[in-house]
C-alpha cells in the first residue's frame, strides 16, 4: 500500500517551514507497518522542454509504503499518529493532496 501527501504550507516557499514539518513528520516512520517512509520538497529537476504536467507549487512530498492495506488502516487509528498528525503538522498547513494506491495483486 502506498500513500503520498502533497502539502502546500501555510508559509510558502519558506525554507525554515519545510524543513520543521519534514522533521516533525519522520517519528511516522517508526509506526508498525510502515516499510518505508520518505519527505522532501520539490526537486527542481531540469528537463529539456517544458512539461506543463511538472507541478512544484507545493512545499513538501512525503511518500509511504505500507506493508498491506490493512497496516495503513491501523496506521490512521494510532494515537502516535493522530497526535502528530492533529497536534503538529496540520496546524502548519493551508492545503494537501492525498493520493494513495495498491498493487493489484496485493491486499
Amino acid at each position: 500500500m502506498h500513500h503520498v501527501a502533497v502539502v502546500w504550507l501555510k508559509q510558502p516557499g519558506d525554507p525554515q517551514a519545510r524543513q520543521r514539518y519534514i522533521e516533525a513528520s519522520r517519528p511516522l516512520a517508526r509506526l508498525q507497518g510502515v516499510v518505508a517512509y520518505d519527505a522532501g520538497t520539490p526537486a527542481a529537476v531540469r528537463r529539456g522542454r517544458a512539461n506543463a504536467a511538472l507541478d512544484e507549487s507545493y512545499d513538501v512530498a512525503v511518500s509511504a509504503v505500507f506493508e498491506s492495506r490493512q497496516a495503513y488502516q491501523q496506521f490512521l487509528q494510532d494515537p502516535e499518529y493522530l497526535r502528530v498528525a492533529q497536534q503538529v503538522l496540520r496546524p502548519l498547513v493551508e492545503k494537501y493532496k492525498l493520493y494513495e494506491f495498491a498493487e493489484p495483486d496485493r491486499p
